[in-house]
C-alpha cells in the first residue's frame, strides 16, 4: 500500500474541515439571525411591556446607539426602546432600554450574543436584582447614588449605568 506525505492527508483533513464548517455556517445563518430577531423582540417586550407593537426609527450616521423603537398601544406613543453596546470588563454588552415619553425609564435588559463578563460577578448585571434598580428613574442616573453596582463588578455596573445614561439621552433628544 501506497503512503502519501503527512502534508498531502493534513492538507484533505483541512479542506473537508473547511468544507463541512462552511456548509453548517450556510445551513444554520437563517436560524440564526431569526433567533437573534426574536431575542431583541422579547427583549423590547421585556423593557417596556405595555407595548402592542414596535416601530423602527432610522437612525442617523454614528448614532451612540444599536437601534430605537417606538413603543405604541394602540395609536398611542407610549415611549421609546434603544439598544446600546457598551464595552464591559470581560467585552461587549448589549443593554436594551425602555422610557416612557417622560423620560422615565420603564426596563432594562443586559446581555446579548457575545456577553461574557465574569461569571459571579460582572455577569450579575443581567440579574433582576441589579436590572430592577433602573425602573421609575429618569437618567442620568450614578452609579452607588441611584443604583448599586454589583460587589467587585464596579467596571461592569459601570459600564451598564453609563451605557443606560447614553441611550436614554439619546432617546430624549429624539423625543424633542
Amino acid at each position: 500500500m501506497k503512503k502519501f506525505p503527512a502534508w498531502i492527508v493534513l492538507s484533505v483533513i483541512a479542506l473537508v474541515a473547511g468544507l463541512l464548517l462552511g456548509i453548517t455556517n450556510e445551513v444554520t445563518k437563517a436560524t440564526i439571525a431569526e433567533a437573534s430577531l426574536v431575542a431583541a423582540e422579547a427583549a423590547r417586550k421585556e423593557v417596556i411591556s405595555d407595548a402592542e407593537s414596535f416601530e423602527a426609527v432610522t437612525l442617523e450616521e454614528g448614532a451612540p446607539v444599536d437601534y430605537v423603537y417606538i413603543a405604541k398601544k394602540g395609536a398611542e406613543t407610549i415611549g421609546m426602546v434603544s439598544q446600546i453596546t457598551v464595552k464591559g470588563y470581560g467585552g461587549e454588552i448589549e443593554i436594551t432600554v425602555g422610557m416612557k415619553n417622560d423620560g422615565t425609564i420603564t426596563g432594562i435588559n443586559v446581555g446579548g450574543a457575545n456577553f461574557s463578563e465574569t461569571a459571579g460577578l460582572g455577569a450579575k448585571t443581567k440579574d433582576a436584582e441589579f436590572t430592577v434598580q433602573f425602573e421609575g428613574k429618569a437618567s442620568p442616573l450614578t452609579l452607588n447614588e441611584d443604583v448599586d453596582q454589583v460587589t467587585s463588578a464596579t467596571i461592569s455596573s459601570r459600564a451598564v449605568v453609563d451605557g443606560v445614561n447614553a441611550a436614554a439621552e439619546y432617546m430624549m433628544s429624539l423625543m424633542g
